[in-house]
């Protein structure tokens, strides 16, 4: 018994099939390999062709039936996901009439921001949750204004996952989360928009007839079933797009639950049980895949542009040649926390909803040129992305929403323990990593539509997640580098403000004048904080060693390891001394030259060459490197013997000539 789930995005589609009788996924395609192509007929523009998007739906198709060797006859059900907020326009014979203005088109965003001051800010945010913005009904108004012959021939306005459905199966209709997202839906009154149609002068008969999210929507087509090669009369009986679906297929379905994705670009999405919208329209708010007239589920969507592509433009232009992700995770992993006061701010790809629409660019903080290596330019990278993502996560708390758990997929930036494990401190929840796609939840999804699960709960049972990330850096060292990075995206906003309103721009220097200042008392605070805690550790060391003279060897031995692991899990200035003494040394000439010289020398021995080279006494070496005095003559007649030196030429000597 199979399944089959398809995820229509704007750079390739991806085809799943599932058993949903061993629950597993059996293949999961994609076609094409390459992204596909985008028009831009102008700056800001962005199209596709819905035929392309259906040609290539086949051949994913067949790619998929060929690589399992299952008969179609044995497939039940299909699902779709699909790129939200494109439009597709059809005539009444179902032909396309232009390309698809997809979502990434700006087009549409000062019709969209004139309807929203007409219409009352309030009362529509009341009623569609959101601005029309970019979105759908915007873009279909533009459509009426600069193409009329267009217009005047559209038969019905679709989404791409309606328009593959009616491919399939000859049906035209949609979804009342599909609605929403094009921002045609009225939460208030549970209807589509009469007020905005009207405003827009949109025919109401424009619109296709809703169906359910999950149930039968229309049967393969003879026709289809010829060209896909899927068999005819399966149902598709789920339709949603691609960020519902992707939360629904981590199982983000109830309050308090967070799905998030960071690839090129990020996206938080939190599931809530009432009609709730930011006033400062800094996110989204859609009907969820679970949704019902009397049953509220509002998913709440926050976009990050700048996210990944930050991080692969940081691995691209900066990086040595050949390095990989795995390479600077483990570079990363040896900076501290905060990264040595470099900070990076990852806006550097448009501008960003969250920043109500400011476009603040990438910047780079605080760099110090004999401190800072490769290392902490990615670490701080990484940090740049992850504080972005708790900057928009306490957006939403600012809503309402409660954060227990965060799911993601199994790839990009949440594949970084440190990326992961920041977000995860800051937050203090757990992110919970999960094996799944969209194209996989749209097949378990698909299953219920179906019948052959009872409810999307036992759908997906079943999924649990193969890593957890908790909380597991120092808090305090975290939220110090937190404000930090806050008080650089404010110094950002200061010097590239908006300049439509000059009262209001004013008003903004002046607040985000005030939120810096609180920032830097809140750097200060912490300070003092982490002051304060090293002296109270101080004391208590101090207090087990006095009580460690009075009791037994055995007890004695404990409380020497409870001071031992005081020094290791909280002297964070020598751990960061240590790190920036060895980034300086192995980042050196005199290291290069040793080591192209003589590569068997280890890093230990080129830094005792290193510290002799500076003319310290044996005794300060000894210090330097917690060894006996002893010890560094030893090491110091092991090195001579490695680099054969013959007894007339001296240690001090030889590194005269080396530099």
């Amino acid at each position: 018994m199979y399944l089959i789930g398809y995820d229509i995005g704007s750079s390739s589609i991806k085809a799943a099939l599932f058993n949903a009788e061993t629950n597993e996924t059996v293949a999961v395609v994609q076609y094409p390999e390459s992204d596909m192509d985008m028009m831009s007929r102008q700056s800001g523009w962005a199209e596709q062709q819905p035929e392309v998007w259906w040609n290539d739906f086949i051949s994913v198709s067949r790619k998929l039936l060929s690589v399992t060797s299952v008969k179609s006859s044995d497939i039940q059900s299909i699902g779709l996901s699909y790129q939200m907020h494109s439009l597709v326009l059809i005539d009444k014979y179902n032909q396309v009439l232009r390309p698809s203005i997809i979502w990434c088109d700006s087009r549409a965003v000062e019709i969209g921001k004139k309807a929203f001051e007409i219409l009352g800010k309030t009362k529509t945010l009341q009623h569609l949750l959101n601005s029309p913005g970019n979105f759908t009904a915007s873009k279909l108004k533009w459509v009426k204004d600069n193409e009329p012959h267009i217009y005047e021939n559209t038969h019905k306005v679709l989404l791409p996952g309606d328009y593959i459905a009616m491919r399939l199966t000859g049906e035209i209709n949609t979804t009342i989360p599909g609605l929403s997202e094009g921002i045609f839906w009225d939460f208030k009154n549970k209807r589509i928009s009469e007020e905005l149609l009207e405003y827009y002068g949109i025919e109401h008969n424009l619109i296709p007839e809703t169906t359910s999210v999950l149930g039968i929507q229309g049967r393969v087509t003879k026709q289809a079933a010829e060209i896909t090669g899927l068999a005819k009369g399966i149902p598709v009986t789920y339709r949603a797009g691609d960020q519902p679906t992707n939360a629904m297929s981590l199982n983000v379905m109830r309050p308090n639950e967070i799905a998030a994705t960071c690839g090129t670009s990020g996206v938080v999405y939190g599931v809530v049980d009432k009609l709730l919208y930011d006033e400062k329209s800094r996110v989204n708010s859609f009907a969820h895949v679970n949704y019902e007239d009397n049953f509220d589920r509002i998913g709440v969507l926050l976009c990050l542009n700048g996210a990944g592509v930050q991080y692969s433009w940081m691995k691209n232009q900066i990086a040595r040649s050949g390095r990989s992700y795995s390479d600077m995770e483990r570079m990363v992993s040896t900076v501290p926390i905060g990264s040595d006061g470099l900070c990076i701010l990852p806006f550097g790809n448009g501008a960003e909803r969250m920043l109500e629409n400011k476009n603040v660019n990438s910047h780079i903080f605080n760099i110090q040129f004999n401190r800072h290596s490769r290392a902490h330019l990615y670490r701080a990278a990484l940090e740049g992305v992850a504080f972005s993502f708790v900057h928009g996560v306490n957006i939403l708390k600012e809503m309402g929403l409660k954060v227990d758990v965060m799911r993601v997929g199994n790839d990009n930036m949440f594949q970084s323990e440190v990326f992961s494990s920041t977000i995860a401190t800051m937050l203090d929840c757990h992110i919970e990593v999960v094996d799944t796609t969209g194209a996989i939840g749209a097949a378990r999804a698909a299953g219920v539509g179906a019948g052959i699960y009872k409810s999307l709960e036992e759908a997906l049972q079943g999924i649990s997640p193969s890593i957890v990330y908790g909380p597991q850096f120092n808090k305090i060292n975290c939220q110090q580098a937190y404000y930090l990075w806050e008080s650089c995206l404010e110094t950002a906003l200061i010097s590239n403000p908006r300049k439509d309103n000059p009262e209001k721009l004013k008003a903004e220097l002046e607040s985000l004048e005030k939120s810096l200042s609180k920032k830097s008392m809140d750097i200060t605070s912490l300070h003092l904080q982490l002051q304060a805690r090293d002296e109270v550790l101080n004391e208590v060391k101090n207090d087990l060693k006095k009580l460690s003279d009075h009791i037994s060897d055995d007890k004695k031995k404990v409380f020497e390891r409870v001071i031992r692991k005081i020094n290791q899990n909280f002297s964070a200035d020598t751990q960061w001394k240590k790190f920036e003494d060895h980034f300086e040394l192995i980042h050196s000439d005199f290291f290069k030259g040793l080591k192209n010289s003589y590569p068997d020398l280890s890093t230990a021995e080129i830094k005792l060459l290193a510290l002799l080279k500076m003319k310290l006494t044996t005794k300060d070496i000894a210090s330097q490197l917690n060894l006996s005095v002893r010890g560094v003559e030893t090491k110091r007649y092991r090195l001579r013997k490695k680099l054969d030196l013959n007894k007339e030429l001296s240690l001090e000597d030889f590194l005269e000539q080396v530099s």
